[in-house]
């Protein structure tokens, strides 16, 4: 259903299937005419477990969840498919008090569990006579590509270090638990950070009662590193300079879509695209109708299945504009057919050849246009300005007191967002501000952007992201020993994972880079022991008669398996930027490593969806 999901050692797929079966099963078990509303928290990850289809086949309907509902009075069953949030429970008694009739029942699937407090709020407005299933669909962890899974849960940082709401915690390790199920017990387990043990703690207790993770066979997955987010905060702060990543800061990748004004695109697209282009865009169809009206809007499918994106997403932005301007010269070649100076043969070997050049053509259009859009951005001077503060924090140059860049910022009442950030990134880059440091910011943002600013201000002290200097300076050591900026770093054809950010390194991938080598997470643990949070590692002790991948026996079979790539499951426990994840496929692609990443986050996150979630925008 998803072939870019398809993995040779695990495959994704697997994933969607598991999770479209749920799905199916619980529709199946509700007899009669039926419609489906969706939470619009849902209406993507949706799309990312099945295809519209499935709905067109069995005659059901997907609506936008709102406040106020009417539905046609010859439907017997309305199905709610939300998040587990209270506030949405008042807008289903408002629906269930306006639409009640004889034989109508409404149902809710709770993703990824049910809540007690909505069943309760359910029974306290005492509609819950007029509800048939209270169900859950397990959707912990949803397949992007090939090698990414995510909890689609944007808060969970903010959750757990503002809030003290564990949830997210909780349905991570649920979620590893599933993985395990469906692809085996992983042996080796390394982590950094308070949630990241939190999460391995309630993974550890959940598989106690599960006894179908301790089967003979084999696991897929030789490995487990869990990287609570608090440990770097520098880099979800930092500017991306991917291809992939400046297109998510600057117009968000939804669920693997990307929505833009059509007027930037070639008209052409409507009507030569080829088949691929055009199964792609009815994927997206009914997620693009549920959102909101967007007049003449352009959705394009941005995963591993473009065959263009895919060689482009994870280049630094330098790179992507010389690949662009030599596909186009290729193009033009290919098309450019003489047929004086042609045979037979030769011109029915290119008719054979027109719709895949066709397809070609236009993804290439589609991404000078993306790439165009991006150029203009990186021109401005408040950006080139931005990167270079920021560059200058990552150096630790004048990091020790107020920055003149950030004051004039203050002084101009430039963007309060974007102000933080650059605060933010300073004090991350400090290990923490001095006393008077601090002090001396939070008088100038209050006294030009108001005292509300200051329990925004409250709310980046809770997360970690603003605090007083300790004798620690984890930040400017680790710097140095694992290298984290690289003064001659190579944007084209990188030898470095520092490309990502042009010079800057994230801590987070660099730490799995390091803990590739042998005796890795030993000789990194004294390294990282300033930073905040317990470093563990746990091992899943075999059973008799399970080897394990690089245990047991010494059969053939088994043998073989110590030359083949680890497969190495990285969890980031509060987000990960598309940046680390492209430094993470680029280790990948190293030969020396012979490793193969799949990358399990809560949420992939930018410079400004991160700060926003936690400032509570």
């Amino acid at each position: 259903m998803f072939p870019h999901l398809k993995s040779e050692r695990v495959n994704l797929q697997l994933l969607q299937e598991s999770a479209c079966r749920e799905l199916v099963q619980q529709l199946d078990a509700i007899h009669g005419s039926k419609v489906i509303v969706l939470d619009e928290a849902m209406i993507g990850p949706l799309g990312l477990v099945t295809k519209p289809n499935l709905f067109r086949e069995r005659s059901i309907d997907l609506l936008p969840l709102k406040p106020e509902m009417r539905f046609p009075k010859e439907l017997s069953n309305i199905v709610y498919i939300v998040r587990p949030q209270v506030a949405l429970m008042d807008q289903l008694v408002a629906h269930v008090k306006t639409n009640s009739q004889h034989g109508r029942q409404f149902h809710i699937l709770f993703v990824p569990r049910r809540s007690c407090l909505c069943i309760k709020q359910l029974e306290n407005k005492e509609v819950m006579g007029a509800f048939g299933r209270l169900e859950e669909l397990p959707w912990n962890f949803l397949p992007l590509d090939a090698d990414v899974v995510s909890m689609e849960m944007l808060h969970a940082y903010r959750d757990v270090s503002i809030d003290g709401d564990t949830t997210a915690l909780y349905q991570a390790a649920i979620g590893l638990v599933q993985l395990q199920r469906l692809y085996g017990r992983i042996p080796k387990i390394y982590g950094k950070g308070v949630q990241a043990q939190l999460v391995w703690d309630h993974a550890k207790q959940l598989a106690i009662d599960e006894k179908s993770l301790y089967n003979g066979d084999k696991g897929a997955i030789d490995q487990l590193i869990l990287l609570d987010r608090g440990i770097d905060l520098l880099s979800p702060l930092a500017t991306q300079l991917t291809y992939e990543g400046l297109i998510d800061e600057f117009y968000g990748i939804r669920q693997n879509q990307l929505t833009l004004p059509a007027e930037h695109f070639p008209s052409y697209n409507a009507v030569n695209s080829s088949s691929t282009a055009a199964n792609a865009a009815r994927a997206a169809e009914e997620s693009e109708r549920l959102l909101s009206d967007r007049g003449q809007r352009k959705t394009l499918m941005l995963h591993s299945g473009e065959e263009l994106y895919a060689e482009l997403r994870n280049k630094n932005f330098n790179e992507v504009r010389m690949l662009l301007v030599r596909k186009v010269k290729e193009i033009q070649e290919q098309m450019n057919l003489n047929s004086q100076q042609q045979s037979v043969q030769e011109i029915k070997s290119f008719v054979e050849r027109m719709p895949q050049m066709l397809e070609q053509k236009r993804a290439t259009s589609d991404h000078t246009a993306i790439a165009g859009l991006i150029d203009e951005q990186l021109k401005s001077y408040a950006f080139n300005d931005d990167l270079a503060a920021e560059q200058e924090f990552m150096v630790c140059a004048d990091i020790d007191k107020s920055s003149s860049y950030i004051e004039d910022l203050i002084a101009r009442h430039s963007e309060l967002h974007n102000v933080l950030r650059l605060i933010c990134l300073q004090c991350a880059a400090a290990s923490g501000f001095k006393e008077r440091v601090l002090n001396h910011y939070k008088r100038e943002l209050a006294h030009v952007y108001g005292l509300e600013v200051l329990l925004t201000i409250s709310n980046l002290e809770k997360a970690g992201l603003l605090h007083a200097q300790t004798e620690s300076r984890a930040y400017a050591v680790l710097r140095k020993t694992l290298h984290l900026t690289v003064d001659d770093s190579v944007e084209v054809n990188p030898k470095d994972i520092s490309y990502v950010h042009s010079f800057y390194a994230p801590l987070t991938a660099r730490l799995v880079e390091h803990s590739l080598k042998p005796l890795g997470w030993q000789s990194l643990k004294s390294q990282i022991n300033n930073l905040p949070g317990p470093t563990f590692e746990d091992f899943q002790v075999p059973l008799i008669g399970i080897g394990g991948r690089h245990g047991g026996g010494g059969t053939p079979s088994e043998t073989s398996l110590l030359h083949a790539r680890r497969v190495v499951l990285v969890l980031f426990v509060g987000g990960c930027t598309f940046a680390e994840i492209a430094a993470l496929r680029f280790l990948a692609a190293q030969e020396d490593n012979n490793v193969q990443f799949v990358i399990a986050t809560t949420k992939i996150i930018n410079k400004r969806t991160f700060l926003e979630s936690v400032m509570g925008s």
